[in-house]
């Protein structure tokens, strides 16, 4: 395709302010639960342990996502996005108005909601729509859109005056609302292209995975592994920072809460400098940055016991986490770029099961100054998760920067 093709700059904007709503819903929606997790465990009176167990269990309803991504390139990318909205509101809304009904009525509406939280579909029509010379900062700034921390600011006051359900329930209704603008999205051009092709090839779900070459299952299983490694630490550290910093290191809610909102501002740097980072240097360099600064910072979190180490982690797991919405896409053709990203996001599904289960694992039952050296060890288990994807050269070391997708796509058959 062209590059002369491509949308006006108008258009362009509004798919990014969009496409970064959907991404802020999805971000939202994610990491509440970091100060969700006390009112869940006092409402439901279960230990963390516990609580980490169930979510591992309810976690395998993940490895559905698949499902989302097919009918994005079966129905299109403006389907795909709309029922990826559906999925997350209305599973969100839910748990505002009956979440605390009972345990098994949380976790079967979480089951539903992080079966959208994770597909990161919001991320293909920017890359479709973008010129090369832009794709990797237009993912950015949607990504950046998508870090503004609204659950450090707002959850707890939220909690406090409405009940720990509508931490969830507001934000399904934010995700309603901004479906008004769906109406105003185009289908993109590169799916309009093959269209035809799709339409006759992929009538169900088993003829698109038949579309996947030798090369793209070979990127699915890398790049599927290193998002396990990725949703593996991350959840290990969001599921325990709120309780560690408080009950273990002894941060009074005050000093916790600005902590945690400075953590949550430095993932907007940090999606900024990835995408400065990826565009300069390239994609290959931003995996080594992104994977020993997270390993450094976590550990610096679990010996220093600073929220300054607590800020530099979220700072490098979105950086992380912005390299790999951007390269994943781009090393998929057109044809089955959201199956193939829907096959490594199922794959990164594991790192919803097993970073629970290790929390379950390693966790004390209750949080004390007496248990810092299980949460030392538990956070450098999350550190040496985090290294692993630096495996990944190995077998890949393909460098995108500053091509189209249509070279990409005829240099990795090479």
């Amino acid at each position: 395709m062209a590059e002369d093709r491509m949308r006006s700059k108008g258009y362009m904007s509004f798919l990014i302010i969009f496409m970064g709503l959907i991404a802020l819903l999805d971000n939202y929606l994610s990491l509440i639960e970091t100060d969700a997790v006390g009112y869940i465990i006092a409402e439901f009176g279960m230990t963390l342990p516990e609580f980490t167990l169930w979510q591992g269990i309810f976690g395998i309803a993940a490895f559905l996502v698949f499902i989302l991504s097919w009918f994005a390139d079966l129905w299109g990318r403006k389907i795909g996005i709309l029922i990826l909205v559906l999925v997350m509101s209305v599973s969100a809304l839910l748990i505002g108005l009956i979440g605390d009904i009972s345990v098994w009525i949380f976790f079967i509406l979480y089951a539903i909601l992080i079966l959208g939280t994770n597909v990161n579909l919001w991320t293909i029509p920017i890359s479709e729509e973008s010129p090369a010379k832009n794709r990797a900062i237009n993912g950015s700034v949607a990504f950046l859109i998508g870090l503004i921390p609204l659950y450090a600011v707002i959850g707890i006051p939220i909690a406090e005056n409405l009940g720990w359900t509508w931490m969830y329930g507001l934000f399904g209704i934010f995700g309603l609302v901004i479906l008004v603008m769906w109406f105003f999205m185009k289908e993109t051009k590169r799916w309009e292209t093959d269209r035809a092709d799709l339409k006759t090839r992929m009538g169900n779900y088993k003829e698109s995975v038949k579309l996947l070459n030798k090369r793209d299952w070979l990127f699915v299983i890398i790049s599927g592994a290193i998002y396990i490694f990725w949703n593996t630490s991350f959840k290990m550290m969001t599921t325990t920072v709120s309780i560690y910093f408080q009950d273990v290191i002894g941060l009074d809610a005050e000093t916790w809460t600005s902590s945690y909102t400075f953590a949550g501002l430095s993932t907007i740097l940090g999606a900024l400098t990835i995408g400065i980072i990826m565009e300069k240097l390239g994609r290959i360099f931003a995996l080594i940055y992104c994977s020993l600064g997270a390993a450094i910072s976590i550990l610096g979190l679990a010996f220093v016991y600073s929220p300054v180490f607590l800020i530099l982690t979220y700072f490098f797991m979105a950086s992380f986490l912005g390299f790999l919405l951007v390269y994943i896409t781009e090393m998929f053709a057109t044809k089955i770029r959201a199956t193939g990203l829907g096959l490594a996001l199922t794959l990164s599904r594991i790192g919803y099961v097993v970073g629970p289960l290790l929390g379950t694992a390693l966790l004390p039952d209750v949080a004390s100054a007496a248990t810092l050296g299980t949460f030392q060890m538990y956070y450098v288990v999350a550190a040496v998760i985090i290294l692993l994807p630096l495996l990944s050269f190995i077998w890949n070391k393909y460098e995108t920067k500053s091509k189209t997708l249509e070279t990409i796509q005829e240099e990795v058959k090479e």
